[in-house]
């Protein structure tokens, strides 16, 4: 019989994920698996247990946010770890979920991935610390991490809008510098992100045509710093309306060194990471085999 990780994380999202899980679970070992049950209760439980016992089985399946999803991948990363990874959304924006058409149904997501091939994903490396589809900086930003986790489970979604209203009076310059391969960047933002979605923060959209999750490039968007209030608020619109012109820039990369940001925290897919003195990000194509 084949054998089945199920790695759940029990806080995540506004479902009680208990009801969905024995539903999950006959649809995997009607399907042949053996399923073995692993919860995460703390910071980094994915990430150790996707280490240990990630090649010890014929398929890992994460169930939970954004952040639990990254914890999985990042232990299959240090653990190289082969296995194919399938993902049940179960967090309260899904982001990543949405950009993939991933269902939100576990049951349907579940008769997804055992009926489904996995393919080559592409991952990127900030630092040398893996993400699977963004590292932000600026507004907007700390609303993924700071939002309290009770308040994400009441609200779903919302709870980052009526969080994030609160970044509107509290706007920094994030004065950077960003090197790619043929070019440079320099001067003052609100914003700044390297994705590989076409969903970001629940709240901006990229056009779906450009974005492609194997293609070995990963989409930088950076938003310069307003003048004044009108000019802030066309900018939001630009963002909400897709039309990246003018003070916004959208470009495709493979690699970029950034710096200038030692005070500056980033998210990478809804979690801290510190701010750096210089940051080297690298697309690393093909990084695991994923079920989408």
């Amino acid at each position: 019989m084949k054998k089945l990780l199920f790695i759940i994380n029990p806080k995540a999202g506004m479902k009680k994920n208990k009801d969905y899980i024995a539903d999950a679970v006959e649809v995997f070992e009607n399907a042949g698996y053996k399923v073995g049950i692993k919860y995460t209760r703390k910071r980094l439980d994915g990430t150790n247990i996707a280490r240990e016992f990630g090649e010890k089985v014929d398929l890992i399946v994460c169930m939970g946010g954004d952040g639990t999803l990254n914890e999985v991948i990042q232990g299959m990363i240090e653990g190289q770890v082969t296995t194919p990874l399938g993902y049940i959304p179960a967090g309260s924006t899904n982001d990543f979920a949405t950009s993939l058409g991933l269902k939100s149904n576990p049951k349907e997501e579940a008769e997804f991935i055992v009926s489904t091939k996995a393919k080559p994903l592409d991952l990127g490396r900030f630092n040398g610390r893996f993400f699977v589809y963004t590292a932000s900086a600026g507004i907007f930003t700390k609303t993924s991490y700071t939002t309290p986790q009770k308040m994400k489970n009441k609200f779903g979604h919302f709870a980052y809008i009526l969080h994030g209203f609160r970044e509107l009076f509290h706007i920094r310059r994030l004065k950077l510098k960003i090197e790619l391969e043929n070019k440079i960047y320099e001067g003052k933002y609100i914003f700044a992100a390297i994705n590989n979605a076409t969903k970001v923060g629940g709240i901006m959209s990229l056009d779906k045509e450009p974005v492609q999750f194997n293609d070995g490039l990963f989409e930088l968007m950076l938003i310069e710093f307003p003048k004044n209030f009108f000019e802030f608020m066309e900018l939001i619109v630009k963002v909400l309306t897709q039309k990246f012109t003018g003070k916004i820039t959208l470009e495709q990369i493979t690699s970029a060194r950034i710096t200038d940001c030692t005070d500056i925290d980033w998210s990478l897919d809804g979690e801290k990471e510190p701010g750096r003195a210089i940051v080297d990000f690298q697309v690393v194509h093909d990084a695991i085999n994923f079920i989408y």
